[in-house]
């Protein structure tokens, strides 16, 4: 069986630590293609745009746009591209930022050949299971019934809920009109797609506002894809009875 070939491209200012990055992947021997090399965020969100690589491997500094910047464009345009960050300053609150936006793994430089197999071989691990579970999804010879169509749109929607998402969006992603999705998933959940999206949004929710009491309610909505507060409390009030605030209180 012939293996998959990923795509990816690093993004480091510094010239020598880029080409240098390059060989060592290269020495590795993965199934891996450089589909570019970019000197800043700037650069690589130009190299992603084109070429849609499955990982992005980055500097945390760099001009212009910086790493920070990158995992956040990635996080919000390419939520299924890896990321693996890669900085020389060896400090906590980077790897936080970078974690919360889904990076893979954080490695401090210089990277030792071995580091850089270990954190490869972890994403060609979660690639390989993604294909193959799209290949199977995709497969002409319907290996795929609805009730794991239903099961995939849950795990999609449970991973996903935080960010705008629609039925066009899941029909497009899924390869199905969003009527045939939203009726096999009421058909095996009992539940509409959009009642299933804000039942997580606002456990959720509940979560943070009683385990979190320093957190902002506007905060709160945010991290529950609501970027508006006063919609997020009118639907918090609508699934709950309560606003957020007395939520919070209450005994």
């Amino acid at each position: 069986m012939k293996t998959s070939t990923y795509k990816y491209i690093i993004a480091e200012d510094e010239s020598l630590i880029r080409k240098n990055l390059v060989k060592k992947i290269n020495a590795l021997n993965l199934p891996l293609e450089s589909a570019g090399e970019a000197a800043n965020g700037l650069e690589a969100i130009g190299l992603i745009e084109r070429h849609c690589p499955e990982l992005v491997i980055t500097d945390i500094r760099m001009p212009q746009c910086d790493g920070l910047e990158l995992i956040k464009y990635l996080h919000g345009n390419y939520p299924r591209t890896k990321v693996v960050v890669l900085s020389g300053y060896d400090d906590f609150s980077y790897a936080q930022t970078a974690l919360r936006y889904s990076v893979k793994d954080y490695l401090l430089k210089p990277v030792a050949s071995e580091h850089l197999l270990e954190a490869l071989q972890r994403v060609l691990i979660t690639m390989g299971a993604e294909s193959e579970e799209l290949k199977a999804y995709h497969s002409k010879e319907n290996t795929l019934n609805q009730e794991a169509i239903a099961n995939l749109l849950q795990k999609y929607l449970s991973e996903n809920y935080q960010k705008e998402i629609s039925l066009r969006e899941l029909g497009d992603k899924f390869g199905f009109t969003p009527e045939y999705l939203g009726k096999i998933f009421k058909k095996f959940t009992g539940e509409t797609l959009s009642k299933y999206l804000i039942k997580l949004r606002m456990n959720e929710a509940k979560r943070l506002l009683l385990n979190s009491p320093e957190m902002s309610i506007q905060k709160v909505g945010e991290l529950v894809g609501y970027k508006d507060d006063f919609y997020f409390s009118r639907a918090f009030k609508n699934y709950t009875g309560f606003q957020p605030s007395k939520f919070r209180i209450q005994d």
